[in-house]
């Protein structure tokens, strides 16, 4: 068995050094690849969910990497599936804990102009949420229609009525054990600020590291003279 672990934020490839750095849960789409691409051919994909969603373009690589193998997947909903983890949790064979809830909202987003940007704004994000749908709609058998007006509402469902309406295969019996625009159910935990300080300390390393190398390759000039 191959586990992948979708937990914390769901972030680009680019922003996990920072996620690293300050200790906080994520998962990007390298890391769904690494782990695939590790196992064996055979062997079953199982995918552990908690996670509050995060950003648009990564969640749909990470449910598309997953989908390429979906015969091998099995999700199961530890906790949260909240916004884009909602749309992982419908690839493959799948579980939910009687605690655990999906969530499923519009895509948030912003703009910065005239009224012509935000109605383009606008209408990219309704194009954005019928994307989204597909992902819903291929699991449930819902209808378009359906499923954007369940995404209008902002539906918070239990794991009995994930079951009862499509979403989820089955819930977890008791002996089981698991191991720039947003869907994200509240604000990502690495703010622009952060990554901003994050990014001046690693300059700041990397300098050093190139200093001491430096002095190193100075040191060893100086022995080289003394023909030690």
């Amino acid at each position: 068995m191959a586990r992948i672990d979708i937990r914390g934020d769901i972030i680009p490839n680019e922003y996990g050094k920072y996620y690293d750095k300050y200790g906080y849960d994520c998962v990007y789409p390298k890391k769904v690849t690494d782990v695939i691409a590790a196992a064996n051919p055979a062997e079953p994909l199982d995918v552990y969910i908690n996670s509050g969603g995060g950003y648009v373009v990564a969640a749909q690589e990470i449910y598309t990497n997953l989908l390429q193998h979906e015969r091998r997947v099995h999700t199961h909903i530890e906790s949260a599936a909240y916004s884009c983890a909602g749309w992982i949790a419908m690839v493959g064979d799948s579980e939910i804990s009687p605690v655990a809830m999906l969530m499923v909202h519009n895509v948030t987003g912003g703009a910065w102009g005239d009224y012509h940007d935000m109605e383009k704004e606008a209408e990219a994000l309704k194009q954005m949420n019928r994307a989204i749908c597909a992902a819903f709609c291929r699991k449930t058998g819902k209808s378009l229609e359906d499923m954007m007006k369940i995404m209008d509402e902002e539906t918070w469902l239990t794991a009995k009525q994930c079951v009862e309406m499509g979403f989820v295969n089955r819930i977890m019996d008791g002996g089981q054990k698991s191991g720039r625009r947003l869907n994200a159910s509240g604000q990502l935990m690495v703010t622009p600020e952060m990554m901003k300080k994050a990014d001046e300390e690693f300059a700041a390393e990397e300098e050093q590291r190139e200093q001491l190398s430096r002095e190193k390759a100075m040191i060893l000039k100086d022995l080289d003279l003394f023909g030690v």
